[in-house]
């Protein structure tokens, strides 16, 4: 049997394909470290931190609320996010619009329906029943089910809107990872809506006067438009919105009509059997079923990466979801890959982080609402009040890795007994105390601590 022959255009076409994905990781790889270089000159002074809230800018819509924090903070472009929360009222139908960057989205409070464009070429696999006669039969893409404790992961470029059908409002927290190798816009925050006219939710312009963003079809010809939608004119201008007021928010009267399972259907596939069109996007960390870590009377720790959902490999986030009980206490830790985005949904607790230089750089007592950034490898505690503590944490990287000061595999545990005697210069019988102290919690109670002061801090 003769050799088999290669036919030499097949070898120049693989060559082709070959060099130009190398020069396509290149490519990626440049704009990645431009982003990490850009962070890493965010991050120089951090020698102070401090707990923001969103009041940089805020719309008022007919259906609701947007505030922002101001991305311009030093923490936040440290980190390279941005942060919004949006409040609708029931019925209120947040209009559909995308970013330039990829977006984690935590549901505080409320119930609702999400729906999203996965990628513009999948099908509409939502549709309605073929009855006889009917003239138009309703088809849209995938309607998710939400509610309070649900993050949903959104890629950049892609369109989504939401929907509130409960009878309470219904509050997001959304995180927009401005640093991402795949927002090619710089670290601007920039949302292009669909619909509407609106304000830019960041406030381009000023904090004081934003610039109307109208949507992505006010700058094109409307008589062009008509012809394209095969409508009126003035359907056109409707298209285009710039005499609408209801902002961003609006709305619905006699509630939303959209195809969708019954509700509490949610499917749990695992992941590996996913399409690009059947992709997870949503994930229930707020559930205390879904706790990695839980300790009776103490807390909870729930855990969201690229493992549990896979389509935060390219987004390159993870998330942590904490819940203390009456002070509870999470020792003493530190992110190995990954700044962390705190925000706190619920209670009160005192958070002490501390840096490179053994500075304690934050001391506060934190309410629901407020924000801080703990940068990489910065050592932080969290202790609840007497109301308990509870906070959602995005984190800059797929699979964002903790270690612990104190417990079962800390950094101080795996040490020799000997060495830690003479770490901190204390007899064999100490060393031993801190070394298994806690044993394999890393969550547990603790009492209220009185009020004392140290290096001219207040302790809570």
């Amino acid at each position: 049997m003769g050799k088999p022959v290669i036919k030499p255009l097949v070898v120049l076409l693989l060559s082709l394909i070959l060099v130009s994905e190398c020069a396509a990781i290149r490519s990626q790889k440049r704009r990645m470290g431009q982003r990490v270089q850009l962070s890493l000159e965010e991050c120089g002074d951090l020698e102070k931190l401090e707990a923001i809230e969103p009041d940089y800018y805020r719309i008022e819509a007919e259906g609701g609320v947007t505030e922002s924090w101001n991305h311009t903070n030093k923490m936040l472009r440290c980190a390279g996010v941005a942060l919004v929360r949006r409040t609708v009222k029931p019925g209120g139908l947040v209009l559909p619009s995308y970013t330039n960057a990829p977006q984690l989205m935590y549901y505080v409070q409320g119930s609702g329906i999400q729906g999203m464009t996965i990628f513009p070429s999948c099908p509409e696999s939502f549709e309605e029943p073929e009855e006889a006669g009917q003239e138009y039969r309703e088809q849209h893409q995938k309607v998710h089910e939400i509610r309070g404790g649900d993050i949903i992961a959104i890629p950049p470029g892609i369109g989504y809107w939401f929907y509130n059908n409960g009878d309470v409002p219904l509050v997001v927290v959304i995180l927009l990872h401005t640093n991402n190798v795949a927002n090619q816009l710089g670290t601007l925050p920039r949302r292009f809506y669909i619909a509407g006219n609106t304000e830019d939710e960041h406030g381009e312009g000023g904090r004081e006067k934003s610039i109307s963003g109208r949507n992505v079809f006010s700058g094109i010809n409307v008589n062009l438009l008509a012809q394209v939608f095969g409508v009126r004119v003035e359907t056109a201008r409707k298209i285009q919105g710039p005499d609408d007021k209801r902002k961003n928010i609006v709305m619905v009267e006699g509630g939303l009509d959209v195809v969708r399972p019954e509700p509490g259907s949610r499917a749990n596939a695992n992941g590996l059997e996913e399409t690009i069109c059947t992709l997870r996007v949503r994930e229930a960390v707020g559930s205390a079923a879904r706790a990695d870590i839980y300790v009776p009377h103490a807390g909870r720790i729930a855990t969201l990466n690229s493992i549990k959902l896979p389509i935060l490999a390219d987004l390159q986030l993870s998330a942590e979801r904490g819940v203390l009980y009456k002070y509870g206490v999470y020792v003493p830790h530190w992110n190995l890959n990954a700044h962390s985005v705190m925000y706190v949904t619920g209670g009160r607790g005192r958070v002490q982080v501390g840096d490179n230089k053994g500075k304690n750089v934050f001391d506060n007592v934190m309410e629901e609402g407020q924000v801080v950034v703990i940068p990489q490898n910065f050592v932080a505690v969290m202790h609840a009040g007497e109301e308990g503590f509870e906070w959602i944490a995005f984190k800059t990287g797929e699979n964002a890795m903790i270690n612990t000061l104190i417990g079962e595999s800390s950094a101080i545990r795996v040490l020799p007994v000997d060495v830690v005697a003479n770490m901190y210069q204390v007899s064999r019988e100490d060393a031993q105390r801190i070394k298994e102290a806690r044993d394999q919690a890393i969550l547990f109670t603790l009492p209220p601590l009185e009020e004392e002061e140290t290096d001219g801090m207040a302790k809570a």
